[in-house]
């Protein structure tokens, strides 16, 4: 067999031959690696979405980043097309049995261009994203005309007691690379390195052992399966449900009780349960206004930066219902609030500066009777508007 369709496992090389298995696996510490790099773009853009129609035009968002993010993102996004694109030639030299160097081509093109679709217009990436959904697809589907000839090794076959009880997992089975979970768990690597474990798993259980044959080696792995399955899909969730079912019961039953017993029928654990979610919703903030006009929450402006357009959109309904909590208590005469009342004039301000950072502002002709729900919805979530602090 020639150099050009030997068995080439390597994370990278355009030599070779790569089977299913070995593609599926390389691909997932692609993503972690290509996760290192795209991380900090993430969180500078979602920081930096100032409305809605934002997210249409990321790539607009993503020019103007710092140079530093930049240089960070751009030359990793080539790394990480560079090892890709050699995970796709090999993979296709051994779907075709050969090396045909136009199809490699014509699909590491392809490839290339929906690696880059976050620097195009929504319409092309979204266009550029199937495409390459269509292309990993096929590699991962299609059977090697090389590769497909190779005997069974029961090693690659994806253990999913590794992948469900990771760590756990690799206790009983002496795996202890498994460990790493216990660092990457609550990071955006826990996921893909969970993957590496149920991809890994018969290879580092299989060698820690004297099997006495691979039946035994399988009952073994498959009654874990079945155990750790069980444990993450059911009984650890049914545990918090009535962990969390417990302690509302409780408030609830608390609060029906001292009802009765109250000569006005009034619970004070109610109010203060209410107490203490109104208090938790103004400790978001460094201090509050309440004006006639104007509801005035003031936050700091670092944590600003840092929050995501769903968490800026989130801070303020809760300011607005604070507002609503608020002015309930300054009523004389008792009126009724509510939170769209209380949007349209609740704004976010700087801490520091005084400069405003958010604000909801709804186009009041888009309520007409010829307007549609779906015109409404989209224009409700455009007037969420959120600025960035300048100092």
């Amino acid at each position: 067999m020639s150099d050009e369709l030997r068995l080439n496992t390597k994370l990278i090389g355009f030599d070779g031959i790569m089977g299913r298995w070995d593609f599926c696996l390389n691909f997932v510490y692609l993503c972690m690696i290509g996760t290192l790099f795209s991380l900090p773009a993430s969180g500078y853009m979602m920081s930096h979405i100032g409305t809605f129609s934002d997210f249409f035009s990321l790539n607009a968002v993503f020019w103007e980043a710092p140079g530093l993010l930049k240089i960070w993102v751009l030359p990793g996004t080539a790394f990480v097309l560079y090892i890709g694109i050699s995970l796709i030639i090999r993979r296709l030299n051994d779907i075709n049995g050969k090396v045909c160097r136009d199809t490699n081509v014509i699909v590491a093109t392809l490839y290339a261009l929906s690696s880059f679709g976050l620097f195009f217009p929504v319409g092309i990436s979204f266009l550029l994203c199937l495409i390459n959904f269509a292309i990993l697809l096929y590699l991962i589907i299609a059977k090697g005309k090389i590769t497909g000839k190779y005997p069974y090794d029961y090693r690659k076959e994806f253990n999913w007691g590794a992948f469900f009880g990771t760590w756990i997992w690799g206790l009983f089975n002496k795996s202890y690379k498994t460990l790493w979970m216990l660092l990457l768990w609550l990071t955006p690597w826990g996921f893909w390195y969970a993957l590496v474990c149920g991809f890994k798993g018969n290879e580092w259980a299989s060698g820690n052992r004297n099997w006495q044959n691979i039946e035994e080696f399988k009952n073994s792995q498959e009654t874990q399966t079945i155990v750790f399955v069980i444990l993450s899909v059911l009984i650890i969730p049914i545990i918090y449900f009535l962990i969390i079912t417990a302690i509302v019961c409780a408030l609830v039953f608390t609060a029906i009780d001292e009802a009765k017993t109250s000569p006005d029928n009034s619970s004070p654990t109610l109010e203060r349960v209410g107490s203490a979610l109104h208090n938790i919703s103004i400790s978001y903030f460094e201090s509050y206004k309440i004006t006639s006009d104007e509801n005035k929450f003031y936050i700091s402006p670092s944590d600003w930066k840092s929050y995501s357009f769903s968490d800026k959109k989130n801070i303020l309904d809760l300011a607005a219902n604070a507002a609503v909590n608020e002015r309930e208590k300054l009523s004389q005469k008792k009126k009724s609030y509510t939170k769209s009342s209380e949007l349209k004039r609740t704004k976010i301000y700087s801490s520091e500066t005084g400069e405003l950072l958010g604000e909801f502002c709804p186009d009041e002709e888009i309520y007409s009777e010829k307007t549609n729900l779906k015109t409404i919805v989209k224009a409700s979530m455009n007037a969420y508007k959120f600025y960035i602090p300048k100092k």
